[in-house]
């Protein structure tokens, strides 16, 4: 650098002294900072986050001449900032118009500098990674290999991870609580304004090692979202836990997914479900944050999965649950379509106030029970209030379809029970239509109560420990074009009065241990 001094003592009586000394002190300034700048980094070596300073400033004047040009020819501008990627190119579509969009946008994590950095340590990677997800949308692919997840990690808006075929993830010895979640202890979202337009897809296990890590484990846990996007991975070995917790989620997809073993060493988890479907009424029902406002999970597609045993773990106790509720909140949009659910301990498919919901084109095999919609006991908590009132009422739910399924091999309950409450509140509307049913080793084929405007049509049931089909307190239904065979019970029964304005027509029964139709009681206006 070039050495200069300051005079600091001047004539100022002799003005043009006084120029002469201060032009000689500027020049000698200018050509230190000369100097200075021909030695110093360019801003494409100096590094501002995981961008440089040259990448930030050409981001930042693309979206500045974006935002004054492109006029319409109207002088009505059109702010068009949203087009300039992260890496300061500028694009004709708006990523931002749709979550595909964003998806397009988000920026590729080198993950495997990343291992490299933190010398193979997953847990350590991953959470940096994903800190990247405050600042941008991100995509983060995992490389094949075998890795160890020791903490719980957080998932921020917009971000994909790829688990690529090859990989294999368990849980480390001692871990405790969820793999993943969502948003972090403390975290007071509502409605589902939280972290969401999250993808996880690709073709790797997830080990929740409960075969060998004996406490409780849910691998993913979603709150107060909207977008939640799996596909491809195997979830495997759960104990106690989830799958996927669902709790205030709306708008999601999960499909092609295997969910293989689980385990309840301590018994008080015997209702767990691979997805379970909830609301966000206190920290008993999702315990990583909040707010715990009730928002409710709705508007979720399962299509395609499979549900079934581990190498190392029996099967789930059901596939997809909800068991808790408050009043004035109701489950919709629930649809599982073409989902394979094999040798679950309890119902395979359990709803506890679902309205707006489809169960159609699955296969059932070796089930503790199949489909089961309810509404709640009126002396259980999960019909009191959001403030913790009991209100001494049930809700209605409506709009139910149970179709085109099959059932083989029901070891315990029912194939399909839709079941209101006595005396509190009815289910209406509802379809159970084209159901082949072949083996139910203790109960009914079909069982109805306490339903309202239903068809029971084109069924096939065969080989039943009880009745074919039994309508329970249910009235103005049709139960048409069935074909019942060898049940050990009555074929159709109608039974415990007020089965009123129902129809039985046109169907097939063949072998049966007591009569082909039985009515009981005082229903009026059923037609044969």
């Amino acid at each position: 650098m070039a050495k200069f001094k300051w005079k600091t003592i001047f004539n100022t009586n002799k003005n043009a002294k006084f120029r002469e000394e201060l032009q000689d002190v500027s020049s000698d300034a200018l050509s230190a900072v000369n100097e200075l700048a021909n030695t110093a980094h360019s801003s494409g070596q100096i590094k501002h986050g995981v961008f440089t300073v040259e990448n930030r400033l050409n981001n930042h004047n693309s979206r500045l001449a974006n935002l004054v040009t492109n006029h319409d020819g109207e002088d009505v501008k059109e702010v068009v900032d949203l087009r300039v990627a992260l890496d300061a190119s500028i694009h004709e579509n708006d990523f931002q118009i749709t979550n595909d969009k964003i998806d397009d946008a988000r920026m590729t994590v080198p993950f495997k500098e990343l291992l490299r950095k933190h010398i193979g340590n997953f847990t350590k990677a991953m959470k940096e990674a994903l800190q990247l997800g405050l600042l941008y949308p991100i995509w983060i692919a995992i490389p094949p290999g075998n890795y160890t997840i020791s903490e719980k990690l957080t998932i921020y808006k917009d971000t994909r991870i790829t688990f690529s075929d090859g990989v294999y993830l368990t849980r480390a010895d001692g871990f405790v609580g969820s793999m993943f979640v969502n948003g972090q202890s403390g975290d007071m979202f509502r409605g589902y304004n939280g972290h969401g337009n999250i993808k996880i897809d690709g073709y790797g296990e997830l080990d929740s090692a409960g075969d060998r890590v004996k406490e409780q484990c849910s691998v993913f846990g979603f709150g107060h979202a909207r977008g939640i996007k799996v596909s491809g991975i195997t979830v495997s070995n759960v104990c106690g836990g989830h799958a996927f917790d669902l709790a205030g989620v709306e708008e999601s997809d999960f499909d092609d997914i295997k969910f293989e073993g689980y385990v309840d060493y301590k018994g008080d988890r015997w209702f767990s479900a691979a997805i379970q479907v909830d609301l966000m009424r206190s920290s008993e029902n999702f315990g990583s944050f909040g707010a715990y406002d009730n928002t409710v999970t709705r508007k979720i597609n399962v299509e395609n999965c499979k549900f079934r045993k581990s190498k190392k773990l029996g099967g789930y106790a059901r596939a997809i649950d909800s068991h808790t509720s408050t009043d004035g909140y109701l489950y919709s949009h629930i649809n599982f379509k073409g989902n394979t659910v094999e040798d679950t301990t309890e119902w395979a498919v359990s709803g506890n106030k679902w309205q707006d919901i489809v169960v159609e084109g699955n296969t059932f095999n070796n089930c503790y029970g199949g489909v089961r919609t309810l509404l709640p006991s009126i002396n259980s908590k999960y019909t009191q209030d959001a403030n913790g009132n009991p209100t001494n009422r049930i809700n209605k739910v409506k709009r139910q379809k149970i179709n085109n399924n099959t059932f083989i091999n029901i070891t315990e309950k029912h194939a399909i029970q839709v079941y209101g409450r006595k005396g509190y509140q009815t289910i209406d509307d509802v379809q159970i239509v084209g159901n082949s049913i072949d083996g139910v080793k203790l109960k009914h084929g079909i069982h109805v109560s306490d339903v309202n405007d239903f068809i029971i049509k084109d069924n096939t049931v065969k080989n039943v420990g009880h009745h074919g089909i039994l309508v329970t307190r249910s009235s103005y239904g049709m139960v048409e074009n069935n074909t019942v065979k060898d049940v050990k019970g009555n074929g159709i029964r109608l039974e415990e009065g007020s089965c009123d304005y129902v129809t039985l027509k046109d169907n097939t029964i063949v072998n049966t241990g007591y009569s082909g139709i039985s009515v009981s009681g005082s229903s009026k206006g059923f037609f044969l």
